[in-house]
């Protein structure tokens, strides 16, 4: 593609304040920064002079916009080179499976590379030689969470920032970082300064227009609002026309909300099919046998170890343990894996768990107290307080890092009341060397190592909290997404006696509304707790809020009503809601959907549906599918007995965890499993069809049954199971 002219509409933005852009014949005039500066448009290219004497030749309007003059690319090459390296993959990367696919306009093959960040690297540079004139590329990264689409954008980054030389743009990844953004010019801003770049959001545009910076928005279905990211949408248009030229643009997020099909309704005002282009690029997780193979290159792990009787049903299809963030925590725990015991949790929940204990042994084998049983009780107890204490901060303040001094000063406020007087500076000094801490980006900056870690600590401390009747800020002012909704559940399950305290002061805030965030996050959080309980009456009513996100990431209860709310996003994909009343002042933006959702009679009838990655908006189809006669959540489904639809729906529910059939030692959500009159049956039959993997324990004299539902099998769906169960 033919580089770009130099225009007026360029300079005016690198000009001082108060001064304009001059143009007379082939000569542009600025003063910036107090220089004036002169430049000479001819056939083969661009002189610049400045008042001090200085003069450069460019051979085309790309390289005079990146000197040090105007951009000054190199610099942020430096920076970004230096801010990146210290999170760089090293090792062979996870083998995540890919595609493309164009949508508008055509692309060429991503190629086939062992690490999807080269990949897009050198795809990226294959689309700028076709891309079309006055035109703008973007690319959806899609994938769920986990994955791994932050790495890839922010690994691309790094390649272009280490290597420049001017032949290709730099990638400018830009997120929320923590903070509660829906402006992507705010997002934008913060994202130059990390890099200590003094460009404006204008002189970025700028830039983009001419293909020198590629704009890499990580996260942006998070940046919704009660509008149903209407902000976010907004933001995008007015970007895209504003870049038009030789732009090119990533979006990377859930398919769900920001598949291909809502960004061509999305941005239709902006949008030029005849020159613009649009491609998908979905991040999927690898297959078991690649995932298995990648573990046994890392240390500790063996063929043995894989094939273990707790570990091997992990690594199906379908599974969590395929996600490359669960797949890296699990290669750097090859000693629980080795347990005989299965995990008693989620599976976050179960390598959190391992690797607390780890460090509350470091910190006995630092010490060595008496009592080091004892003792590693209350190590324990602390490491748990102090990365509860570092979420809460981070919660609190919006952002992602906290420096090493704030640190510390968590550290020793975190000891108080558990560890002895005489060791805190020790264990101080420790703290910041915990595995589920890394560094920043930011020098003398610590963060969570992941995301999920951090989530998983501010929904412990959420627990505790509220629970004790405090209403921390972060419950006040910030925004949780669906995947934090979904640990916090989690975690909920693994504490029933601090989940019920929270709940009850949950209801207990619910009748006294709050004008800020307050009563919408109890709501949420409260819809997701009760899911993770399973109480026989949730005793939840929620009214007259506006929720952002609401998520049930296990069948409601009974006992949920919902009132005079505006929700912009009800996730029920893989949910049994048919349980919550809905009243008539109930209205829904986004409604997401798949074949194992069940909804309830008095479902509000919202504006767009999501089901399985295909986006219905009109209004007539919204009522055929949502009709229980000609709807198709109605012609997919098997016609299953109510009571076997309820049974195997708390079944769906539970494949994360290995299920104990003794029913004094199951948990409540087993129990209502293995309680149930139909359970025999059921049992029998997904045995007979290999749904199931069966274990035995000893234990204290007692053979105990451990089972884990095949979580590659939607037993709803299952022609094999109805025909065992309803047509024996």
């Amino acid at each position: 593609m033919p580089s770009l002219m130099l225009s007026k509409n360029d300079l005016d933005v690198f000009s001082d304040l108060g001064s304009h852009v001059q143009f007379s014949s082939n000569m542009y005039s600025l003063v910036r920064n107090g220089v004036l500066i002169n430049i000479e448009a001819r056939d083969d290219g661009y002189i610049v002079t400045t008042t001090d004497g200085d003069r450069k030749f460019h051979w085309n309007a790309g390289s005079l916009l990146s000197d040090p003059l105007f951009g000054n690319l190199e610099r942020i090459a430096r920076n970004q080179t230096i801010l990146l390296k210290n999170q760089q993959i090293i090792g062979a990367p996870v083998p995540v499976n890919y595609n493309i696919s164009s949508i508008i306009g055509n692309f060429s093959d991503f190629p086939k590379c062992p690490a999807p960040w080269k990949a897009l690297d050198e795809w990226l540079r294959e689309q700028k030689e076709s891309q079309n004139a006055s035109g703008t590329d973007l690319l959806l990264i899609d994938g769920p969470a986990g994955v791994g689409k932050t790495t890839i954008v922010r690994e691309a980054a790094l390649i272009r920032a280490e290597n420049y030389d001017g032949s290709a743009s730099l990638i400018l990844q830009i997120s929320s970082r923590g903070r509660v953004l829906q402006n992507i010019g705010d997002l934008i801003a913060f994202s130059l300064q990390d890099v200590r770049s003094n460009l404006t959001v204008g002189q970025l545009v700028s830039l983009m227009r001419h293909g020198l910076v590629i704009l890499a928005i990580d996260g942006f279905d998070e940046l919704s609002d009660p509008n149903g990211f209407e902000t976010a949408w907004s933001g995008l248009n007015s970007l895209v026309n504003d870049i038009r030229g030789s732009a090119s643009v990533l979006l990377a997020g859930r398919e769900t909300f920001v598949s291909t099909e809502i960004i061509k309704r999305q941005l239709k005002s902006s949008l030029k099919e005849e020159v613009d282009r649009l491609a998908s690029l979905s991040i999927r997780d690898p297959d078991p046998a690649a995932a298995q193979n990648w573990l046994l290159r890392q240390p500790g792990w063996s063929y043995e170890l894989i094939s273990r009787e707790f570990v091997e049903p992990l690594f199906v299809e379908g599974s969590y343990a395929l996600r490359p963030f669960f797949l890296d925590l699990i290669a750097r725990e090859p000693d629980a894996m080795a347990s005989d015991e299965p995990p008693a949790s989620d599976l976050l929940t179960y390598l959190v768990e391992t690797m607390v204990q780890r460090e509350s042994r470091k910190f006995v084998e630092e010490f060595d107290p008496p009592d080091s049983s004892g003792a590693s009780t209350l190590y324990k107890e602390y490491v748990y307080r102090f990365l509860e204490e570092v979420a809460r901060d981070l919660a609190e303040n919006q952002a992602e890092s906290v420096n090493e001094d704030a640190l510390d000063l968590i550290a020793t406020v975190a000891a108080e009341g558990i560890i002895p007087n005489d060791q805190v500076n020790a264990i101080v000094r420790r703290a910041r060397t915990m595995v589920f801490l890394a560094n920043d980006i930011r020098f003398g900056h610590i963060r969570f190592a992941h995301e999920q870690l951090a989530q998983h600590f501010l929904s412990r401390e959420a627990l505790r909290s509220v629970g004790r009747g405090e209403l921390p800020r972060y419950i006040r002012r910030n925004v949780f997404s669906r995947e934090s909704l979904d640990v916090f559940a989690h975690v909920a399950r693994g504490h029933e006696d601090v989940a019920f305290r929270f709940l009850a002061n949950v209801r207990s805030s619910l009748t006294h509304p709050q004008r800020d965030r307050t009563s919408s996050n109890l709501a949420i959080l409260g819809v997701s707790a009760v899911c993770a309980l399973a109480p026989d009456d949730a005793d939840l009513k929620i009214q007259g809020v506006t929720i952002n996100e609401m998520h049930f990431p296990f069948a409601a209860p009974y006992g949920i009503a919902i009132s005079d709310t505006t929700i912009s996003v009800l996730h029920a994909a893989e949910s049994d809601i048919r349980a919550v009343v809905f009243d008539e002042t109930v209205s829904i933006v986004t409604l997401e959907t798949d074949r194992g959702t069940r909804l309830p009679e008095s479902m509000p009838v919202p504006m767009i549906i999501v089901n399985s990655g295909r986006t219905i908006s009109n209004q007539r189809e919204i009522l055929e599918f949502l009709s229980p006669v000609v709807g198709r959540l109605a012609q997919e489904e098997i016609e299953w007995p109510e009571d076997v639809r309820e049974l195997l729906s708390r079944i769906e529910n539970y494949r994360a965890f290995w299920l104990r059939t003794s029913i004094d030692e199951a948990d409540r959500q087993g129990r209502r499993i293995i309680a149930h009159p139909k359970w025999a049956d059921v049992y029998d039959a997904l045995k007979r069809l290999d749904f199931v993997t069966v274990k035995y324990k000893a234990a204290s004299g007692i053979r105990t049954e451990f089972i884990h539902f095949r979580q590659n099998v939607n037993i709803l769906e299952s022609r094999e199971l109805f025909q065992h169960l309803i047509e024996k």
